[in-house]
């Protein structure tokens, strides 16, 4: 019995112990099933994070993309906008070049050709530069206000052609196509008076537009300053032409009589005995202007003058003209080269002679003035029947006249020759004429060929921006040094003499001054074995035909001259240059001797103040418009 209960013990202890494992298994069983199906729950859960996490990572570099490419393309859209503005930009600015370029009259005839040009190019210019993304691009920092500098110089660029171009045509217009002859002899003022206030209106909107475009600041952008230096440039170029031209327009009715009648002095100047002006005064003439007819007066030789102009002579003058009676004689009133001053002299000289009087002004022409006039009013016919034209009136007056006539038959030729011119000058008007007569005069006046000095202070301004004044300038930002001449031996030798300047900057002074070196030199034409066979006139009181002139140098305003030397072939003159002061300015002066076929070279530096201009050189008139400068800065 004890043997069968512990074997049916044994057999429930297996069997519980197998229920066990049975158990175990099952439970095991159950939690690898809920293992592997958290497990499997866990596993589908993973990949949809991951995904959605991709999705966003994908959206964001899609919006990136897209955002990239819209200001991608808002910058291509922009490119393309500002290259074409660009383009149409140059071509407002070559159009205004070729406006700005030559005389004042020259830019007068072109200007109706060129408004529809620069109205169509500055007006697409403005539509390139118009809309959303251009007022986007304003908002970029820091070359954001390089793009607000560009629309406003184009917005005033069309304004300038919208505004002030029709009223420049207009103007143009009224010139060009007026009836300027009265047909009675006389010009017809009214046109021109009508063209001088629409040329002031128009002159005063440009200077308003060139004030406002000068005023933009300065671009970082080193392509967009360039375009702004060549626009303001070129805008003040135009706006320069206008203002000399409305000048001039304003001017011209006061000078024809047309607000009263005016009383002007003529001098008739000869460059073959030269003064620093130009020349000797040969004769001395009158006209009158009485709504805008020309009446002329007799010419009378300057032996017929008596008096003097003594009370007009400045500090230092008489010493430094000391043997040329300056002063005391009309003819060598010339001696200056400050016409103003040859102006007060003449007039004064005018005022005490029984046939003279009071004057407005004084004009001056030598005969190489005289032949451009005749080119541009037609040949005058002497009373001999000798005709003179644009090319031989010069080479006959200041040489021809001295071989072929008596003394007493020279001042006749050469008064008679400039009655005609003056008389012709306003005679049988058109916008032509006009035009190829000022471009004429003022072509002479910057040669120092012609000059015209105004009693009447408002008629200065426009002169002045004509260069017809020939007054010794005071300007210290625009320094000018001057070289200027006078014959001491009342010869007409001074026709013979060529002269060749060069100008080079050779120093940047470390004060801000500039130094700058002169070489001027003077070649005597004539062959010695021709002087001995020229009438006396000509080589009076020369050593067979040599030359004998006071030289003076000008120091420009607030500079000074230095190292005045002169040679012949490489050997020194020996001559002594002295210094004094006339006209506020330093002067250093000597005398030199031109033999035939021999060439003397005058050097000296100029130190210029500091901060100015390039230097210029200014001098007397030759008998040819040959008297050639070269600028080497």
């Amino acid at each position: 019995m004890g043997a069968r209960h512990n074997g049916r013990h044994e057999e429930r202890h297996a069997a519980a112990h197998g229920a066990r494992r049975a158990s175990n298994r099952a439970a095991a069983r159950v939690s690898d099933s809920r293992i592997r199906q958290r497990g499997a729950a866990h596993a589908a859960v993973l990949p949809r994070k991951r995904h959605t996490a991709r999705n966003i990572i994908l959206t964001v570099f899609i919006l990136l993309l897209a955002a990239a490419a819209a200001a991608g393309y808002a910058g291509f859209r922009l490119y393309q906008s500002a290259m074409s503005a660009k383009t149409h930009l140059n071509n407002v600015v070559a159009t205004a070049k070729s406006l700005s370029s030559g005389d004042t009259t020259e830019a007068l005839s072109k200007i109706g050709t060129s408004v529809d040009t620069i109205q169509r190019e500055a007006a697409a210019a403005k539509s390139d530069t118009t809309g959303f993304l251009w007022d986007w691009a304003e908002k970029v920092p820091v070359y954001g206000n390089d793009v607000k500098t560009v629309r406003s110089a184009i917005d005033t660029l069309n304004d300038f052609s919208q505004t002030t171009l029709p009223q420049l045509k207009t103007a143009s217009d009224t010139l060009l196509n007026a009836k300027l002859s009265d047909g009675k002899g006389g010009l017809n003022t009214e046109p021109i008076i009508t063209a001088a206030k629409q040329l002031t209106a128009a002159n005063n909107s440009l200077k308003a537009q060139v004030k406002e475009f000068n005023a933009l600041p300065n671009a970082k952008i080193g392509m967009i300053q360039s375009a702004l230096g060549k626009g303001k440039t070129q805008l003040a170029k135009v706006s320069d032409k206008v203002d000399e031209l409305t000048g001039m327009v304003n001017m011209m009715p006061g000078f024809l009589g047309a607000n009263g009648s005016r009383n002007y002095v003529i001098l008739a100047q000869t460059n073959s005995e030269i003064r620093s002006s130009g020349g000797l005064i040969g004769s001395v003439g009158s006209f009158k202007a009485d709504q805008g007819k020309i009446t002329m007066g007799e010419f009378h030789s300057n032996l017929e003058f008596h008096g003097s102009a003594t009370d007009q002579i400045g500090e230092n003058e008489a010493s430094l003209y000391n043997g040329l009676y300056f002063g005391t004689v009309i003819h060598n009133i010339s001696t200056s080269p400050d016409f103003p001053q040859v102006a007060r002299m003449a007039s004064e000289f005018w005022k005490q002679q029984s046939f003279g009087g009071d004057s407005d002004g004084v004009l001056s022409l030598d005969p190489v003035a005289l032949q451009a006039m005749i080119g541009a009013t037609g040949p005058v016919t002497l009373s001999d029947g000798r005709v003179l034209d644009g090319t031989n009136t010069a080479d006959f007056l200041l040489n021809g006249a001295y071989i072929e006539l008596s003394v007493d038959e020279q001042n006749t030729y050469f008064a008679e020759t400039a009655a005609q011119v003056v008389a012709n000058m306003f005679k049988d008007m058109n916008s032509k004429k006009l035009m190829t007569l000022a471009k004429a005069m003022m072509s002479m006046a910057e040669q120092r060929h012609f000059y015209f000095w105004s009693f009447h202070d408002d008629d200065l301004p426009a002169l002045r921006d004509a260069n017809m004044t020939g007054e010794i300038t005071d300007d210290k930002a625009q320094p000018v040094t001057g070289l200027y001449l006078n014959e001491m031996q009342a010869s007409k030798m001074d026709y013979y003499i060529q002269r060749q300047s060069v100008v080079k900057k050779v120093a940047a002074n470390a004060d801000g001054t500039t130094t700058w070196h002169v070489t001027t030199t003077f070649t005597n034409t004539l062959k010695a074995a021709d002087a001995p066979s020229l009438p006396e006139y000509i080589i009076a009181n020369t050593q067979n035909g040599t030359a004998m002139n006071l030289v003076t140098i000008f120091a420009p305003t607030g500079g000074s001259v230095s190292n005045v030397s002169a040679s012949t072939e490489g050997v020194p003159t020996g001559t002594a240059f002295a210094q004094t002061s006339v006209y506020q300015h330093d002067v250093m002066y000597g005398t030199l001797s031109f033999a035939p076929e021999s060439t003397v070279t005058l050097e000296w530096d100029v130190t210029t103040a500091a901060g100015s201009g390039s230097l210029k050189l200014d001098q007397t008139p030759t008998a040819n418009t040959k008297n050639s400068v070269t600028y080497k800065n």
